[in-house]
């Protein structure tokens, strides 16, 4: 067997290519005609692939991510996962960004968008158990919290994108914003152009764009080309991938 089939083994069946430092994010592959999104099986594998990366070295780490929503635990597993590696991480994120994904999609130091790419944010569903008042309630306050959190992620990075900063919204109030567009539409659906407003896609990053991270995204499927104006700042013209 030669190395470029041993790599594309890897790649098909666990989703990484060690050589070049990359994962894929997505379902967990199956018989099945129906997409299964995020879970546990999606997330464990993930967090191995995430593990061993991190254990080889610290250069930075590009994950593809097609992935729909899913189980929110196992969502915030792999946020964490993220929002821990010692090297840096890029997402570059293909197809739908969607419920569970698009919290996902907030983890890395680095995130792209591909032009086609819709960004759906929405409170989660949790099912109760009619028979026990109690753990219904527990369930209800348990769902509270988390759907708290999820704002908290998303305005985090709100609060850093142009629009909060045009308009000099402080924490709270970008939260209120984020909250009443939920409240509103239920289904709050941003194109890529619209969601640069609310810095939920790319454009911004917290570490050095380095020569080895500007390699990175250079080679990257569909990049046209890419213009570093700061340490911090960038554009990525986008082509058909």
């Amino acid at each position: 067997m030669s190395n470029n089939d041993a790599d594309l083994i890897s790649i098909h069946t666990y989703s990484l290519d060690t050589k070049n430092r990359e994962i894929f994010l997505h379902s967990y592959m199956s018989d099945s005609d129906e997409e299964s999104g995020v879970d546990y099986r999606s997330a464990v594998m993930f967090e191995k692939n995430m593990r061993y990366l991190n254990l080889l070295s610290n250069d930075p780490i590009l994950i593809h991510m097609h992935l729909p929503g899913g189980d929110w635990e196992d969502c915030l597993g792999i946020y964490d996962t993220i929002q821990n590696s010692k090297s840096k991480t890029i997402i570059l994120a293909y197809g739908k960004v969607q419920s569970a994904s698009s919290v996902i999609f907030q983890s890395p130091n680095l995130r792209i968008l591909m032009p086609n790419v819709n960004i759906l944010i929405h409170y989660g569903s949790i099912s109760l158990d009619a028979e026990h008042s109690k753990a219904a309630a527990s369930s209800l306050k348990w769902n509270e919290r988390e759907c708290d959190k999820m704002l908290d992620i998303f305005t985090e990075r709100c609060i850093q994108g142009d629009m909060a900063k045009s308009k000099n919204w402080k924490k709270m109030i970008a939260k209120k914003h984020i909250q009443s567009q939920l409240a509103n539409q239920c289904d709050w659906i941003l194109t890529a152009e619209e969601s640069i407003a609310y810095n939920v896609w790319m454009g911004h990053t917290n570490f050095d764009i380095t020569k080895k991270v500007a390699e990175i995204i250079e080679i990257t499927e569909g990049v046209e080309s890419l213009d570093v104006y700061t340490r911090y700042r960038f554009r990525i013209s986008v082509g058909k991938a």
